[in-house]
């Protein structure tokens, strides 16, 4: 695997930190983690001797965090983390990215569905295609129906929202170099989801076709509330959709009640209104109905500027800068 990417990547990076870490978000999982740690530790042996595998504990209630400690005591090269509450699989995954020191970072699942031995399927790919990020993607997915229908409805929804390519399979089995693993750790997002962040970290993105295995212990975390919150996630958090939904009503409604104005004034002029008051109470109530709902819009937009001034598309990541290449080139 001492191939030119590699080789660059230790040239630039001191030989103290690790080629790979891996980052686990744990939730649930005491019947799979000594296996997974296991497969883990002989597929990263055949890579380089110097890895390193984060285990982020989010606050699981089963004993998952008792066996993460007996392997961590006895590999120095697994650095186990235990969030103080369940702050869900995203955030845990954005920690584990801010304190991975690899040059190449892994992210994956604790369910074995994402088999460790194709983590040199995903770092082989990095290197031919020359890409920031490579995900994996499935050949046959086993995952249940309502993850199958968030899965459809996730990535449509990041089509139209972020700007994702329909070609792009977003999974949580990828592999990116250190640099966009710490741009994305440090965006603050209310709702952050780590496949669009880091989207917004860079556009070199690739995908690599990988197998996934049916669930062997315990049942899925997903569930039908996951998609829905995944819903309004996308919808809200992601997109101005709801603003321009209330302005383009605003403007319908503005142009309806203009139009209605026209018609109860000729109508009034022709006789046919007799109670007095009546058209201009109608026409005032329409016309401050589209007002109002347009006003709505306008603020809302100047709101979502805002707030995007500290989000994700705020940061800008170099790839490359001279004065970097220097500097190492002295050292």
């Amino acid at each position: 695997m001492a191939n030119e990417p590699i080789a660059q990547a230790r040239s630039a990076g001191a030989p103290l930190r690790p080629l790979i870490s891996v980052v686990v978000p744990v939730y649930r999982s005491e019947g799979s983690i000594d296996a997974l740690y296991q497969r883990l530790v002989e597929s990263l042996d055949k890579i380089s001797p110097h890895w390193e595998i984060v285990f982020v504990e989010d606050c699981s209630p089963d004993g998952v965090w008792v066996k993460i400690e007996r392997i961590a005591e006895s590999d120095g090269r697994v650095r186990p983390f235990q969030l103080m509450r369940n702050y869900g699989q995203q955030r845990a995954i954005q920690f584990g990215l801010s304190q991975s020191e690899g040059d190449f970072v892994v992210t994956m699942d604790d369910d074995l569905q994402h088999r460790p031995e194709e983590i040199v399927t995903l770092l082989s790919a990095l290197e031919e295609y020359r890409a920031d990020v490579v995900i994996g993607r499935y050949r046959e997915k086993k995952h249940g129906l309502v993850r199958r229908i968030g899965t459809r409805v996730v990535k449509w929804l990041a089509e139209k929202t972020v700007g994702v390519p329909p070609t792009l399979s977003l999974t949580s089995f990828r592999m990116m170099r250190r640099e966009v693993a710490h741009a994305v750790a440090r965006i603050r997002h209310s709702n952050p989801v780590v496949g669009y962040l880091l989207y917004a970290v860079t556009t070199r993105i690739v995908n690599a076709e990988v197998e996934h295995d049916p669930r062997r212990v315990g049942t899925s975390n997903y569930t039908f509330r996951d998609l829905i919150d995944y819903f309004l996630c996308m919808v809200i958090d992601y997109s101005d959709w709801p603003l321009r939904a209330v302005s383009g009503m605003g403007v319908l409604i503005s142009l309806a009640s203009f139009s209605a104005a026209i018609f109860y004034v000729y109508r009034w002029l022709s006789g046919a209104i007799q109670v007095g008051g009546f058209a201009t109470i109608v026409v005032l109530v329409t016309l401050l109905s589209g007002f109002v709902l347009i006003g709505l819009g306008i603020i809302g937009s100047y709101l979502v500027r805002t707030l995007r001034q500290h989000g994700p598309g705020s940061y800008v990541t170099v790839r490359t800068s001279p004065h970097r290449t220097a500097r190492s080139a002295q050292q």
